[in-house]
C-alpha cells in the first residue's frame, strides 16, 4: 500500500528582476510577481497570462514569466496548463538562449509531467534537476514517487534517503521511505521508519496507520490492531485507514468483523486498486 503523505508543495518561482516595476507604474507582470510572492496563485496566473499578451518582453524575460506562470499553475493543481507554460519556456530557451540557467525549471516541469502520468518524461526532467540540485528536497521526493510508480523500489529508497537526511523532523520523509522499504521487501526497516514517523506526530492518523500497516506486513497483526483502531478514531472517513483495520482483523482470524470494514473502505476509496482488490476478494469469492 502506498502512503505518499507529502503533497506537491512546489517552490514558487518569481519573475526575474528585469520585470521590476517601471517608472510609469506597475503592469500585469509586476502584479503577477507580487501576487505570487503573496501566495495568491490564481491571481498570479491571471496576471502573468495578461503580461504575456500585453507586454513586449525580451526572450529571457518571457522565459521568466512562463516559469512563474507554471509555478502558479502547479500550485493551483492545473497540471496540464503548467506543463504547457514550461514547454513554452523551454521552446524559447531552445531557440534563443541555448541552455537552462535555472535547474528548478527541470524540476517543476517534471512535477507537472508526473501529475499527468507522463512518467518517462518526468523521470528525465527530475534526473536532470537532481544532477544540478542533488540536495533539493522536492526533486528527491518526486523522484522517489516516480521510482515507486515504476516498480523501482531500491531507487526510490535511495531518493527518500536524501529526503530523510535533509528533513529528518518531517514525518512525510519517514513515511515515504517506509513505503518504499515495504515495496523492496524490507519490512523490518519499514516498521522502524513508520515508528519514527509516529514519534514525530503521535496523534496523526496517517502516521499511526503507516505503523499499523507495516506491522501487519511484518506478521505482527496483534501489535498492529490497537494502532489501527487509534488511526480510525482520528480519521473515521479514510478508506485507507479502514482498510488497514480490516486487514489486521482478517490476519487475526476475525473475518466477520473485517468484512463490513472492507466494504466501507471500498465505498470511501473505490479508485484505490488494493482496496478494490480486497473488497472483491472478500465479497465475491
Amino acid at each position: 500500500m502506498r502512503w505518499l503523505a507529502a503533497l506537491i508543495a512546489t517552490t514558487l518561482l518569481t519573475a526575474p528582476d528585469a520585470l521590476a516595476q517601471k517608472p510609469d507604474g506597475p503592469n500585469a507582470c509586476d502584479a503577477g510577481r507580487l501576487a505570487l510572492a503573496a501566495g495568491e496563485t490564481s491571481t498570479a496566473a491571471d496576471q502573468f497570462e495578461t503580461c504575456l499578451q500585453t507586454e513586449d518582453l525580451e526572450p529571457h524575460e518571457e522565459v521568466g514569466v512562463y516559469a512563474a506562470l507554471g509555478a502558479a499553475l502547479l500550485n493551483e493543481s492545473r497540471f496540464a496548463d503548467a506543463l504547457s507554460a514550461y514547454n513554452f519556456a523551454f521552446a524559447i530557451i531552445d531557440t534563443q538562449l541555448a541552455e537552462v540557467a535555472e535547474p528548478s525549471l527541470w524540476r517543476n516541469r517534471g512535477i507537472a509531467r508526473l501529475q499527468l502520468g507522463q512518467l518517462d518524461g518526468a523521470l528525465a526532467d527530475l534526473q536532470r534537476a537532481s544532477r544540478e540540485m542533488p540536495d533539493d528536497v522536492m526533486t528527491q521526493l518526486n523522484l522517489g514517487i516516480i521510482y515507486q510508480d515504476m516498480g523501482r523500489a531500491a531507487d526510490a529508497v535511495v531518493a527518500y534517503d536524501t529526503v530523510v537526511r535533509l528533513e529528518p523532523d518531517w514525518m512525510g520523509a519517514w513515511i515515504n521511505r517506509s513505503s518504499a522499504l515495504l515495496d523492496a521487501g524490507m519490512t523490518g526497516a519499514a516498521v522502524e521508519d513508520a515508528r519514527r514517523a509516529v514519534e514525530l506526530e503521535p496523534d496523526n492518523g496517517t502516521t499511526l496507520n503507516m505503523l499499523c500497516w507495516t506491522l501487519i506486513q511484518d506478521g505482527r497483526a496483534q501489535t498492529a490492531l490497537p494502532l489501527c483502531e487509534q488511526a480510525v478514531a482520528l480519521e473515521p472517513e479514510s478508506g485507507a485507514i479502514i482498510h488497514s483495520h480490516a486487514s489486521a482483523l482478517e490476519a487475526l482470524g476475525r473475518m466477520d468483523e473485517a468484512l463490513p470494514l472492507y466494504r466501507r473502505a471500498w465505498q470511501l476509496a473505490p479508485d484505490d486498486p488494493e482496496i478494490t482488490q480486497d473488497y472483491e476478494r472478500t465479497h465475491n469469492p
